[in-house]
């Protein structure tokens, strides 16, 4: 496995409730379809997890290397027990072979409240 680092930082101060994120994962040219089967695994596992919300994964049209993987979790706790599930571990391995993601690509959000 390779040196990046895949386990993202869970920061202290994030707003309570559910965690929505988002993350952009790129293929190792040549490497495209076996990410998209390491996602459609990851992604059929992560929906049984009971503090997953939603959890989508999306191809880019126009740069099939380009996925893009949409998360909620019903709170801190529910990311927490996500990270440390045997598919993440294997996901994780799974980018180290086939992309050039680290845990950078995971980009946690905050709501907007609508009046």
């Amino acid at each position: 496995m390779s040196d990046r680092r895949f386990l993202p930082e869970v920061r202290d101060d994030l707003p309570p409730g559910e965690r929505p994120m988002v993350a952009v994962v790129r293929a190792i040219p040549g490497h495209e379809e076996q990410l998209a089967a390491a996602i459609t695994t990851l992604t059929a596992a992560v929906r049984r997890e009971p503090g997953c919300s939603e959890f989508r994964s999306f191809r880019e049209v126009t740069a099939g290397g380009v996925f893009y993987l949409y998360e909620i979790y019903t709170d801190i706790e529910a990311f927490h027990a996500h990270l440390a599930t045997e598919h993440v571990t294997r996901f994780f391995g799974e980018l180290a072979r086939h992309s050039t993601t680290d845990a950078t690509a995971l980009v946690q959000l905050a709501e907007l409240p609508i009046p």
